[in-house]
């Protein structure tokens, strides 16, 4: 006998994929109103990301008017549809007119047929409600959970790239450096945004003789390289380099394969972070610079409204978006992480703030009541405390 899902639309993506990444059915119905959503296009994603992903047929059952005789009605069809199966229902979010028809139509005569849950998204986990206990498949037949690229898509997004690759498969090869570049420049923040703002002559990387060279604009910006070169090759990261009136040039250790963490100022604090949460196991994938299209159409001519997010995670089924300031953190990054949670993860994208320098008091309370994550002073924080304070922090936040 086919199992068939019915799942209640809802505009919050995760709501209508949570089933599917707990149990395994044959076949997923949406019921929703007819002219409303989701349009043709939102049912074109959605069907091409499911199918590809689960190999379930996805299906939509339109209720002809927004009313419980109508809903009723189409969950009547249903029964005609798929004689021989037995149906599952999610009652998580969806339209009340539905929620309500479902509870009806279930207990009028159709217990043996239907099992009803609700699910947990935060939690992973189902509660059985009215009917038939639900069957249970096998953990190996669970198809694997969904993305973060699959679930920025539902959201009607989508990722262009990110840097370089899911973090945990480079997270060996990167640790070093990382760490000597984090624990080289962590204390002298605002020396170090500045160097990162200095010019490439050449671009990025070192020309035929192993050197990068950068032009001076502003007169302080030799005082910052004469610190930042001091430091670095302290550190063993710069093995020699030159200050001139308008040029700093200098070459980089033979072992220092640093030159990706110098393109901004904020790439050493977003690795480091990276670094710190995909040691904590908790996690599964983990990326940094994720460029993220708004509309989930890419365009090959003109501007593309575009955001990069510095790190991003999922934890369980839930996305993680984090911003990373290598300075005081501020109500604006507050405000500006909350928002690209919102609009890429919907209710359940978890925003995150994380600032190199300690957080005055009235921003901590502003986060607070934003729910949004806050872990500051990681100039402060060894790598084993930073991974320490990234599992409480999130820990506490999916406990709420």
């Amino acid at each position: 006998m086919n199992t068939v899902l019915i799942e209640l639309y809802d505009n919050d993506a995760l709501e209508n994929i949570i089933s599917l990444q707990l149990s395994r059915y044959d076949k997923l119905v949406f019921m929703c109103f007819k002219d409303s959503d989701p349009d043709q296009k939102k049912r074109a994603v959605i069907r091409d990301i499911i199918t590809s992903h689960t190999g379930t047929e996805v299906l939509f059952e339109e209720a002809s008017e927004k009313n419980i005789d109508s809903a009723i009605k189409a969950f009547d069809s249903l029964l005609e549809r798929f004689p021989d199966s037995f149906f599952v229902a999610d009652m998580t979010g969806g339209d009340e007119i539905f929620i309500a028809a479902l509870s009806r139509f279930v207990s009028n005569g159709n217990v043996s047929r239907f099992s009803v849950h609700k699910s947990d998204v935060n939690k992973g986990s189902l509660t059985w409600m009215m009917g038939a206990q639900e069957p249970v498949c096998a953990p190996e037949e669970i198809a694997l959970p969904f993305s973060f690229s699959d679930i920025i898509k539902l959201y009607g997004g989508a990722v262009i790239g990110s840097w370089p690759e899911e973090f945990s498969t480079i997270m060996a090869k990167k640790r070093y450096e990382i760490l000597r570049v984090w624990n080289a420049v962590k204390d002298m923040s605002a020396d170090w945004n500045k160097f990162c703002s200095i010019s490439y002559v050449n671009g990025v990387d070192p020309d035929e003789n192993g050197v990068i060279s950068r032009k001076f604009s502003k007169e302080n910006e030799i005082t910052t390289s004469e610190r930042i070169m001091q430091r670095l090759e302290k550190r063993g990261i710069v093995k020699n380099y030159e200050v001139s009136r308008n040029y700093l040039k200098y070459k980089l250790q033979p072992s220092a394969e640093t030159t990706d963490l110098y393109i901004s100022s904020g790439t050493a604090l977003e690795m480091y972070t990276a670094l710190a949460a995909a040691g904590t196991g908790l996690f599964r994938e983990c990326y940094t610079k994720v460029l993220l299209d708004c509309d989930g159409i890419i365009s090959k001519w003109g501007s593309d409204p575009t955001n990069e997010l510095d790190v991003t995670i999922m934890y369980g089924f839930v996305p993680i978006f984090i911003s990373c300031k290598n300075t005081e953190p501020t109500k604006e990054f507050l405000y500006e992480i909350k928002t690209m949670a919102d609009h890429f993860g919907g209710k359940y994208g978890l925003p995150m703030l994380v600032s190199s320098k300690p957080a005055f008091q009235p921003v901590r309370e502003r986060a607070k009541e934003m729910h949004i994550m806050l872990i500051d002073d990681v100039q402060s924080l060894s790598l084993k405390e930073f991974r320490a304070a990234i599992i409480k922090t999130i820990r506490k936040q999916s406990e709420l």
